[in-house]
């Protein structure tokens, strides 16, 4: 497939393994961040929380016109959250584009996003849940690395948590990587389950599972050959999740991945009361241990409160057994490059 301005093309790399990447500048103190909502309608208190600890970092949040808007479970009609999205994009004065929130939406505008203007001024993208399919959008079009990681509206009236304000801080910063990612220091963190042990080197690719599933078959289908496949979910009965899994292994996706990690997905777990089923942990044991490849579930990088931030499209390395994630390269450019 050739490729064309407009968000339709396709790079020519044959596989997440073997690819160049581009890297956007790492922010540093007075640059703009435009705040963007491609999805689900946003609690303006809770964005307030968000842009503030922006401006605490000496960072100039800019809220689009979306994070206004709603439109029944969307953040405006599509034409305003595309225009948002493309806003900020082609703004050079613009140096990273950050969800405020997820829901639904992200889809249904991607086709109409002008991301063939990262590869002359690349910049950093982050979010997660739904913004699952910008991020993979951006690292298949034109290979740029995106942050999957925390969002901008902060529910909780005491702030983001520690864990997660930080990673994001030390990622937009350019200060995270190359170097392992940390789990929470604290009593109510996920614990890691091996699901197989291993060692494995590939770029991290994945993100929300519902949303990494939808894009198969579009002109952003996710290519995971020699890659650590990232996958999460919330709110999916094992069964939904088991249904997801196959999807993906009989599409050819699951064939050729160097390692999978699962981020905590504590909503996923179990069937409503009453009902028969699998557990996820049974559900991942029969569709990822048979892979051969190294596995683990309960990494901090899903809907659960401890959030990491994650570099999709880095070189990182997995030690399923250790319960270790460290990605090997950094995920920016210098700042002001």
């Amino acid at each position: 497939m050739s490729e064309h301005e407009g968000g339709r093309g396709r790079p020519p790399f044959p596989t997440a393994g073997h690819r160049q990447s581009l890297r956007a500048p790492a922010l540093r103190p007075g640059d703009v961040v435009g705040v963007v909502a491609p999805a689900g309608p946003v609690d303006r208190e809770a964005l307030g929380r968000g842009l503030r600890l922006l401006e605490e970092w000496g960072l100039r949040p800019v809220p689009g016109d979306s994070v206004h808007a709603s439109r029944g479970y969307l953040a405006g009609p599509d034409a305003v959250r595309a225009a948002d999205v493309n806003r900020f994009l082609r703004d050079p004065g613009v140096k990273a584009v950050v969800a405020a929130r997820g829901g639904y939406g992200t889809l249904r505008i991607l086709g109409s996003l002008d991301l063939a203007v990262l590869r002359r001024q690349p910049k950093i993208l982050a979010g997660f849940s739904d913004l699952t399919a910008l991020l993979l959008a951006a690292w298949e079009e034109v290979g740029l690395v995106t942050f999957h990681g925390p969002m901008l509206e902060v529910r909780d009236p005491s702030g983001m948590p520690a864990y997660n304000r930080e990673g994001l801080r030390r990622a937009l910063f350019g200060e995270a990587f190359p170097g392992e990612i940390p789990w929470p220091d604290a009593p109510d963190a996920p614990q890691p389950v091996t699901i197989r042990p291993g060692v494995a080197r590939g770029r991290l690719v994945g993100g929300n599972l519902e949303v990494f599933t939808r894009l198969v078959g579009t002109p952003w289908h996710p290519r995971t050959a020699g890659a650590i496949l990232v996958l999460e979910d919330v709110d999916e009965a094992p069964y939904r999740v088991d249904r997801m899994l196959v999807h993906l292994r009989l599409a050819g996706l699951l064939d050729r991945v160097a390692g999978v990690v699962f981020g905590d997905s504590p909503s996923c777990m179990t069937a409503p009361a009453g009902r028969p089923s699998l557990t996820l942990l049974e559900v991942l044991e029969d569709h990822l241990a048979p892979l051969g490849v190294p596995v683990l579930y309960g990494f901090p990088c899903g809907h659960s409160r401890y959030r990491a931030t994650l570099p999709i499209g880095a070189m990182a390395e997995l030690d399923a057994g250790a319960g270790r994630l460290r990605v090997l390269e950094p995920a920016t450019a210098p700042a002001g490059a």
